[in-house]
């Protein structure tokens, strides 16, 4: 993006600006830009030249320079959005809203967007979606993807030995056909289709396979839960693969349906921007504001209906669903659809550092303190599902007592010390955390806010030493039984990072039965047991069961809800005559 220098320094200088007029030393812009004075002048000269300001140079040394801008910034942005938005450049747009431009800019750039984008009378058969994304993107790695939506687009793009299918709780084929275990539970034999075609062409055998558990072996990965009871590998035939487990684990078959465990290609391995796949989709382009997924024809499985897939990957501050748009078609009003999320809001303690939330009336006391039912009321929402479990169906409305809370404070030694508090950089989580600070204060706790964006800490120290609480949340896959074990003993999850050695011990002792258990009422027990006791020592604080909402064009059907809340979109398609 070319004009990407030119909106940081008018971004940077904006709030100094007097009738487009504006001064500033050429050192902000060294820092601003990352470069020398002599870069800097670069710069300038040639913006000038292009006839977007006038530059009047400082007289001497360390003296103020000044600039006479041709257009309003207002105008700037809308005329660059126009010509971005012209030459198919939607991407450059969405980069252009990560700079710190007024909200009014904001709005008359999505203005555009719904306005040009939401009607094109160009005559192309290839049936394309446009979508925009509230998301960022760290890794499309299977063995290291944490977010939800990098685990939804791990699946569009790879496959796994098996598929679960949540209709009947059951495993059923997928790259392998067939497979059999012995009556140990201890020996997995699959037998795998022939035919089976990566992206780039080439066959997959069991070669491919052995590659894909074996870099999972050999790699610090955050679910290493998954393989840890293998302990041998064997290719008995180039379509028959062996798997030998230390222990009896009837359950195993599950594991091998997650994203983790999607088959690469031994000759082409992973690599972040030519994703090498046997799924529905393959990567067509990939850049930090876009992605674009493209069909893949020669899919072992039915070739999806849609030809392509564009995902624009937006900051959170600009927009607040997931904009589903039709490209080539034409327009009509769009349909808000709600669905409520399996997964759950909650506040977490973090038990890695030392402060007053390790002592359980504490704990207690903010409890009966954020009462969340008052939380909705006093910020003015509606259609809240209160949570006290993981799922949805589990959950019911917990009794809490405003009234026990001074005392639970005061039991607690409680001595005024501030506690920080992350939240997710978003205006709605800012208005939680926010509600939460006030609510604490009435009672004389002291609670520092401090927005961050998540996926830029989660991999860091950061979010183990200097938070003491955090609001964040959990969304499941398909397969819930496999993502609530998945929240517990995946390295990076917060809740694992947060419960500390003790409880996460004393919970393993539940999630070491409910890993290998294959029937699901005792599964159920084992999430029973682990539930009860987090909420009896206020572990973690159950907030919400969060609805996801999305902006469908009519045209679109067949819309199916997958995993993580996003739809499948293998089987959706166009309807010309709506």
């Amino acid at each position: 993006m070319k004009e990407l220098s030119y909106f940081q320094m008018r971004a940077y200088l904006y709030p100094n600006e007097v009738e487009e007029s504006v001064e500033f030393k050429l050192n902000e812009l060294e820092t601003l830009w990352h470069c020398n004075k002599k870069n800097v002048k670069q710069k300038i000269k040639k913006y000038e030249e292009e006839g977007r300001f006038i530059y009047i140079p400082g007289r001497g040394r360390g003296n103020s320079s000044r600039i006479h801008f041709k257009n309003s910034l207002h105008q700037d942005v809308h005329n660059t959005v126009i010509t971005y938005i012209n030459n198919g450049q939607l991407e450059h747009v969405f980069q252009l809203l990560e700079l710190n431009i007024p909200k009014t800019s904001f709005e008359i750039v999505f203005k555009e967007i719904q306005k040009r984008f939401g009607l094109d009378s160009s005559q192309i058969s290839d049936d394309v979606l446009r979508t925009i994304v509230i998301r960022s993107i760290k890794t499309l790695d299977p063995i290291n993807a944490t977010f939800d939506f990098e685990s939804y687009l791990i699946k569009q793009l790879g496959s796994t030995l098996v598929t679960y299918d949540q209709k009947t709780d059951s495993v059923q084929p997928h790259i392998a056909h067939h497979w059999k275990v012995d009556i140990e539970y201890k020996t997995w034999t699959f037998h795998l289709r022939k035919g089976v075609l990566f992206h780039h062409q080439k066959a997959l055998t069991s070669d491919d396979v052995l590659y894909t558990f074996e870099r999972f072996q050999k790699t610090s990965s955050y679910s290493s839960w998954l393989i840890k009871d293998i302990e041998e590998i064997e290719c008995l035939s180039p379509y028959i693969v062996q798997i030998k487990l230390n222990q009896p684990n009837p359950y195993f078959i599950r594991y091998l349906s997650t994203t983790y465990l999607s088959i690469l290609s031994r000759d082409e391995g992973f690599q972040e921007n030519k994703w090498i796949g046997t799924g529905p989709f393959q990567l067509k382009e990939r850049t930090n504001s876009k992605i674009v997924l493209k069909a893949f024809d020669h899919y072992f499985l039915e070739r999806p209906i849609l030809d392509e897939i564009e995902f624009y990957l937006v900051p959170r501050k600009t927009k607040h669903v997931m904009d589903i748009k039709l490209k080539n078609k034409e327009t009509a009003d769009s349909v808000l659809q709600k669905k409520l999320t399996v997964g759950y809001d909650f506040l977490a303690f973090n038990f890695q550092k030392p402060s007053i939330v390790h002592h359980p009336s504490f704990r207690a006391a903010l409890f009966h303190l954020f009462d969340i039912k008052k939380m909705w009321n006093d910020l003015g929402r509606n259609q809240m599902v209160e949570a006290s479990s993981y799922f949805p169906w589990n959950s019911n409305p917990q009794q809490r007592n405003r009234s026990l809370v001074i005392g639970l404070i005061k039991d607690s030694g409680y001595q005024g010390e501030p506690l920080t508090l992350f939240y997710k950089n978003a205006v709605d989580e800012k208005e939680r955390a926010d509600w939460l600070r006030r609510e604490a204060a009435s009672v004389g706790i002291k609670i520092r806010n401090q927005g961050r964006f998540i996926e830029e800490i989660l991999y860091s120290s950061e979010l183990d030493q200097k938070p003491d609480l955090i609001l964040c949340g959990e969304v499941a896959s398909l397969d819930y039984h496999i993502s609530f074990i998945d929240s517990f003993y995946n390295k990076a999850n917060i809740i694992h990072r947060f419960l500390g050695k003790e409880n996460i011990k004393f919970i393993g002792k539940y999630l070491d039965k409910m890993r290998v258990e294959q029937n699901y009422k005792k599964r159920e027990y084992w999430i029973n047991k682990i539930e009860t006791y987090i909420r009896k020592n206020h572990l973690l604080l159950f907030q919400i069961h969060p609805i996801r909402k999305i902006i469908m064009h009519p045209k679109i059907q067949n819309i199916r809800y997958g995993g993580f809340g996003f739809d499948e979109f293998q089987k959706s398609w166009i309807d010309e005559q709506t």
